[in-house]
């Protein structure tokens, strides 16, 4: 299992959804928005799963627009 990471949009920082899940779930991960408090600088952050990744994995990018998965 690892966590899922995004980029505090105000501070730049990697921070942590505090989400935990498989590198095949995270690829079906369904294109919609979630919403979490930011550990870095305290504001609600909306975020997609193609601006995420998974910490300590090699970094997977999900295509919003073709639904295409891709290593990087």
């Amino acid at each position: 299992m690892s966590t899922v990471m995004i980029r505090c949009p105000s501070t730049g920082r990697t921070v942590s959804t505090a989400i935990e899940m498989e590198a095949g779930d995270f690829r079906r991960l369904p294109h919609i928005e979630a919403k979490m408090r930011c550990p870095a600088c305290g504001q609600d952050h909306v975020w997609k799963p193609n601006a995420a990744w998974l910490e300590g994995a090699p970094h997977i990018v999900i295509r919003e627009e073709t639904a295409e998965v891709e290593a990087a």
